[in-house]
């Protein structure tokens, strides 16, 4: 028996390896959402955490040197916040194809049978390429952007 793209076929299974199938891909699922959240969660904590270190360094009572001790705790951050996010999105991405691979386990891409013979999800989400998504390109950026800025406050306050 051959699939719709000519591939071979799954043979079928039974009930209790269905179950099983079906409870890892809601276990993927699970972990693509967590990985998702908690690049959100992980760069707010961080560009947080970087604004009150800028804010320190800022103050009026501080010496050149201690505003440049300062900002390199926001700078450190930054580099961290981006390999961060650079790890989760990999991660999410690995999730994402446990997802595929589950649903072409499934039968997601099969034709049901009927007049249609169409399959429950498009033959392009068989796709395993998983771009970055819009958080990730945001907070990769904006690390970017914060990391030039902390060197070139450093240069100010070592100028000043």
């Amino acid at each position: 028996m051959t699939a719709a793209d000519g591939t071979a076929a799954p043979a079928p299974m039974g009930e209790a390896t269905l179950a099983t199938l079906r409870q890892l891909y809601t276990e993927a699922q699970q972990w693509a959402r967590h990985y998702e959240q908690l690049i959100v969660n992980a760069n707010t904590l961080i560009i947080s955490a970087d604004a009150i270190f800028v804010g320190q360094a800022m103050g009026e009572h501080v010496s050149r040197l201690q505003t440049t001790l300062l900002l390199l705790v926001p700078l450190l951050l930054s580099v961290f916040g981006g390999l961060l996010t650079q790890t989760l999105f990999r991660l999410y991405a690995s999730s994402i194809s446990r997802l595929v691979r589950y649903e072409t386990l499934l039968g997601c891409f099969e034709p049901l049978p009927g007049p249609e013979g169409e399959a429950l999800l498009p033959q392009e989400l068989r796709q395993k390429v998983v771009r970055r998504p819009a958080t990730v390109q945001f907070f990769l950026g904006l690390h970017g952007l914060t990391v030039l800025g902390y060197l070139g406050l450093g240069l100010w306050a070592l100028l000043r």
